[in-house]
C-alpha cells in the first residue's frame, strides 16, 4: 500500500509542493535525450505538468494523469501560457496513475518521476503489469525515485536498482536500457535517486 492519502497531496497542492521545482528533472531530461521517446506518452502522476510540457516540447503527443484535482487545474492553467504548437500535444486528466489501463489506450512512453517510490512491494508489483499492458512493445518507461528511505510519515519509500533488476526482467518482458544513481532535485535539497529506462520488448 502506499503511506499517503489523497488528502496529504490535496493539502501539499494549496502551497507548492517540495517537489514541484518549475522544470522537469534534469535525471528524466538526460534519460530522456539518450533513449529518446515514441509517442503518444504517458506521464503518471504528473502533478502540475513539468513533464508533460518537456515532452510536448520534443514534439510527443502526451497525456498526464494524477489523482489531485488541484494539481490537474494547475497545470491546466499552465498550459495556457504556450505557444498553441506545443498546447495541442498535451492533455491533463485527473484519474488514478496506478491503474493506467483504466484509461484503455496504449502508450509508446511512460514517465514516472516520484511515483513509483510512493508504493509499497505489493502496489509495486501492481504498477508493473499496469505497465506491461499500458505500453507498446518497444515502449520505454522512464523512472526516477528516491534510492532512500527517511523515518518520517509522507515521505517516499527507497527505490534500489537491485529491486528493479528483479522485477523488470526478460523473463516478464523487459529489457533494461539504463539504470544509474542519480538526484531527485527539490526545493529542500537533492536527494540521492535512481533513474532506469526500462523497454518493453516486442512480442
Amino acid at each position: 500500500m502506499s503511506r499517503f492519502s489523497p488528502e496529504f497531496f490535496d493539502s501539499v497542492y494549496r502551497e507548492t509542493p517540495p517537489w514541484d521545482i518549475g522544470a522537469a528533472q534534469p535525471a528524466i531530461l538526460a534519460l530522456l535525450d539518450e533513449y529518446p521517446p515514441e509517442g503518444p506518452a504517458l506521464d503518471v502522476g504528473c502533478g502540475s505538468g513539468d513533464h508533460v510540457f518537456a515532452l510536448a516540447g520534443r514534439g510527443v503527443q502526451v497525456l498526464g494523469i494524477d489523482v489531485v484535482e488541484a494539481a490537474i487545474a494547475q497545470a491546466r492553467a499552465r498550459a495556457e501560457a504556450l505557444p498553441p504548437a506545443v498546447a495541442r500535444l498535451l492533455e491533463f486528466k485527473v484519474g488514478d496513475a496506478l491503474h493506467p489501463t483504466l484509461l484503455q489506450r496504449r502508450f509508446g512512453a511512460v514517465v514516472d518521476s516520484g511515483f513509483f517510490h510512493l508504493f509499497e512491494q505489493d502496489q509495486r508489483d501492481r504498477l508493473a503489469d499496469e505497465l506491461e499492458a499500458t505500453l507498446l512493445p518497444g515502449g520505454r518507461y522512464y523512472l526516477l525515485a528516491f534510492a532512500v528511505e527517511f523515518p518520517m510519515p509522507n515521505t517516499p519509500l527507497k527505490v534500489t536498482e537491485d529491486e528493479l533488476r528483479a522485477r523488470f526482467t526478460a523473463e516478464r518482458g523487459w529489457r533494461i536500457l539504463e539504470v544509474r544513481p542519480a538526484q531527485f532535485e527539490s526545493r529542500i535539497a537533492p536527494v540521492p535517486a535512481v533513474a532506469a529506462c526500462i523497454e518493453r520488448l516486442r512480442g
